[in-house]
């Protein structure tokens, strides 16, 4: 038998039984856990889309910085040419003045003293480091994706400029230490000529000459090798850029 109840507006209302409530019960939870899913996966959506962007935005920044590095190196490559120039000059001075005290006859006065003059701190390398600095700082490295180009950066940088730079701070040293200690001690500035005929004095002379000479030889050599990787990379890191549709600037010149 039915039971019936009545509402407010005095119609009968039929009880549901136990079956009834039961699938009313499970379409609810079903609707809950449909809804619930639906939440979790917009949620998750919405999360993989953001992680997206940012990598994409953290991959952007990274060309940037790529972008900015290269444009170092090439500043670099232009001042490697002055640095190479300006040690061939001090070469060409050293061997003079070694010429000279080996044969006083071997130049006219006027060219020893202009020689002498000549004889001041050459270039050497010191090179830019913003942007590889903020790269590594950044971790803006591991956003790279040829591990190659990453490792021949980072051979550059850390390894060879820090040779180079470390050997460059010992050579200007010694050069400093000739113009301003051994030179004013032998040579008069005003009458353009020795002011010792101390064998022992020009003989310590004519060793500290040498002795930069051979350095300056060994600079150049380390400019080669320095000038060719930076070259190539130059080159690797153009190619790199232009393959992630980035901005490269001026096209490297040949070396």
């Amino acid at each position: 038998m039915l039971r019936f109840t009545r509402n407010f507006s005095g119609k009968p209302v039929r009880r549901l039984n136990q079956d009834e409530l039961l699938k009313i019960n499970k379409f609810r939870l079903s609707k809950i856990v449909g809804e619930a899913a639906l939440i979790f996966v917009s949620v998750f959506i919405a999360i993989w889309l953001e992680s997206e962007w940012q990598n994409r935005a953290d991959e952007t920044e990274a060309m940037v910085a790529l972008s900015q590095l290269l444009a170092e190196l090439r500043a670099d490559q232009e001042f490697e040419e002055q640095v190479r120039l300006d040690q061939m000059a001090f070469v060409e001075t050293t061997e003079k003045i070694l010429l000279w005290l080996e044969n006083s006859e071997s130049l006219p006065q006027e060219s020893v003293q202009e020689t002498v003059d000549e004889f001041t701190t050459p270039l050497t390398i010191w090179p830019r480091r913003a942007a590889w600095t903020t790269m590594v700082a950044s971790g803006q490295l591991a956003l790279i994706d040829d591990k190659s180009l990453v490792a021949r950066l980072g051979d550059l940088y850390e390894y060879r400029l820090r040779r180079l730079i470390y050997n460059g701070e010992g050579y200007d040293s010694s050069v400093e230490e000739i113009g301003l200690q051994f030179i004013p001690e032998i040579w008069d500035f005003r009458r353009h000529e020795l002011l010792t005929s101390d064998y022992e004095r020009i003989a310590a002379f004519h060793g500290k000459v040498r002795w930069v000479n051979e350095w300056a030889h060994w600079y150049l050599n380390s400019l080669a090798d320095y000038n060719k990787a930076l070259n190539e990379l130059i080159v690797d890191v153009e190619k790199y850029l232009q393959n992630h549709g980035a901005a490269t600037g001026v096209s490297s010149r040949s070396s």
